[in-house]
């Protein structure tokens, strides 16, 4: 009997359920140590070799860096915009360019000694 080797799709979660990261296939040996690791599926075809890109529909993050998807249960689910709106809007503003800073400073000079610019 001739079985096909089937890939293993594992992932890895945040402190709140999200997933981060998912390997296997062909990139299981970036995976050193598997503790934290969950295993969710196995199979054969593009989906499971090439999971980083082709296991997750829209993606594992959106365009800005969130992550789409939450393990609950043992069940990978997608996050509702809701979730993912709240880890956007906790996203700390960026901190101001050297010359935003300047300007500022600027500005604020020259509202301590009454000059308007």
């Amino acid at each position: 009997m001739n079985e096909e080797i089937k890939s293993k799709v594992y992932i890895y979660t945040d402190e709140k359920g999200r997933i981060t990261r998912c390997e296997g296939g062909y990139t299981i040996e970036n995976i050193k140590d598997f503790s934290g690791w969950t295993l969710i599926d196995e199979g054969n075809g593009d989906r499971y070799n090439l999971c980083q890109s082709h296991y997750f529909e829209g993606g594992l993050y959106t365009e800005d860096g969130i992550p789409r998807y939450k393990l609950v249960d043992g069940k990978v689910q997608e996050r509702t915009e809701e979730e993912i709106a709240a880890d956007r809007a906790a996203i700390p503003a960026p901190l101001p360019t050297v010359q935003e800073q300047l300007r500022a400073d600027v500005d604020f000079l020259a509202a301590m000694q009454g000059v308007d610019l």
